[in-house]
């Protein structure tokens, strides 16, 4: 009965178990398992196993694989049932069962996690599940009025709303990220940017198409979100791991010659000039990653609030992901064409597949994919990463979990860049 109550609890609230119990002692403890299994965390920490330090490694080793796949192909290392469990409890309980005496099989009173007596219904009155359900019910009340004033356009009073929800329960992510969309929509256009058309997106507050002031490049926000990176298809591409990426902006199109020359006095492209009519249109190649960095620094310098920078390795194939097309054919043999002739994705991105090469900021180190594993630092050496395959290439670079890498000082004239910036606060 005790452990139905709490299963019947969860099946209420379970995003308010997950992030109210992110912040207790006692998930911290349990480490990266609380994350997935939560009725088993909660079950362990009102029973004697955290109180002599017992944790879920005890049980089930580190089950390093199991984390990383997230996918729960891969198990954890010890699952064990009946005798195995037994033989685990005899380490803490030699003597057996101090009530029934037995050593065979804890489970026939306990559930393995928690070790509560089904006959026991006192353990469902806990005194912290009722308190913890005034302050779920009160959490909800706020999160409702929100909602209703940002039907309103009240941005500043649903911010203040959301922001009492998230007293109710620190570290709500639902919660932040209302009350962050709401600030956002009430200070309006990001400096730097100005806006193209009156959409905005409804869960982050943000502007979706925007230009950049002063250069006139537009951009699309990509909201973010979780994604499976990778492809079973490429060596270098595995193994697939789930990543979670921040909103950012990336620019519509692929720079173009004209808008490489006007910032940088040169245009480096092999593919310019009589020979290639049309040619500022067509995008600027022949640029090492090093160029592509000298260049930020100048657009950093001219726009207000900067952040500008090229796309992380996961940004780039999350916006790659969000619905691809073929790339269009080349206006000559081993040519690119003019930015914008292929047919966009849907966030509306062009020339994501084929045209050039795209440099992005990461160094190129195996998967899984962590951003704060040193990889993004800009300073450090080795070989950078390009996406989305070029004009000269066969049709299977142009899945979006290709990967190229290549020296950052090196110019070849089938490697180009996109813009992309960080969310200006």
């Amino acid at each position: 009965m005790a452990r139905l109550n709490l299963i019947l609890l969860a099946a209420l609230l379970p995003a308010a178990i997950n992030t109210q119990f992110s912040e207790d002692a006692k998930f911290k403890q349990a480490g990266v398992c609380a994350r997935c299994h939560v009725i088993s965390v909660v079950e362990w920490g009102i029973s004697g196993h955290q109180k002599v330090r017992t944790d879920c490694v005890a049980c089930h080793g580190a089950s390093e694989g199991h984390v990383i796949d997230e996918r729960n192909n891969v198990k954890p290392e010890k699952i064990p049932h009946t005798e195995a469990i037994a033989g685990l409890c005899a380490n803490c309980h030699g003597a057996g069962c101090p009530k029934a005496k037995r050593k065979d099989n804890c489970q026939s009173c306990h559930h393995v996690h928690a070790l509560i007596d089904p006959n026991t219904p006192a353990v469902a009155k806990d005194v912290r599940y009722e308190e913890l359900s005034a302050r779920w019910g009160r959490y909800d009340g706020f999160m409702k009025r929100g909602e209703q004033l940002v039907q309103a356009a009240e941005w500043r009073k649903a911010r203040e709303a959301f922001l009492a929800a998230l007293e109710e329960k620190p570290g709500d992510p639902e919660a932040a990220a209302r009350s962050k969309m709401c600030e956002r929509r009430e200070k309006g256009v990001p400096a730097g940017f100005e806006l193209l058309g009156n959409e905005y997106d409804p869960k982050t507050g943000l502007p979706v198409r925007v230009k950049v002031a002063a250069l006139g490049i537009p951009m699309v926000l990509v909201p973010g979100g979780s994604f499976d990176m990778g492809s079973d298809e490429f060596l270098l591409a595995t193994p697939v791991n789930t990543v979670a990426v921040a909103p950012f902006y990336l620019a519509q199109y692929e720079m173009t010659q004209a808008e490489w020359t006007s910032l940088m006095g040169s245009n480096p492209s092999a593919h310019h000039g009589a020979k290639f009519p049309g040619a500022s249109r067509m995008p600027v190649e022949q640029v090492s990653w090093q160029d592509c960095r000298n260049m930020l620094a100048k657009v950093n310098q001219m726009i207000r609030g900067g952040g500008f920078r090229l796309p992380t390795e996961a940004e780039w194939e999350m916006a790659a992901r969000s619905g691809g097309a073929a790339p269009a054919a080349g206006a000559e043999a081993n040519a690119p064409t003019a930015v914008g002739q292929s047919v966009p994705n849907k966030l509306g991105i062009f020339d994501m597949q084929g045209n050039v090469w795209e440099w992005t900021s990461s160094l190129a180190r195996p998967y899984p994919y962590e951003a704060g594993d040193g990889r993004e630092d800009v300073d450090a050496g080795g070989l950078r990463v390009l996406r989305g395959g070029g004009f000269a290439d066969s049709a299977i670079w142009f899945d979006p979990g290709a990967r190229h890498t290549e020296r950052p000082t090196r110019r070849l004239r089938w490697n180009g860049v996109r813009l992309a910036r960080s969310v200006p606060e």
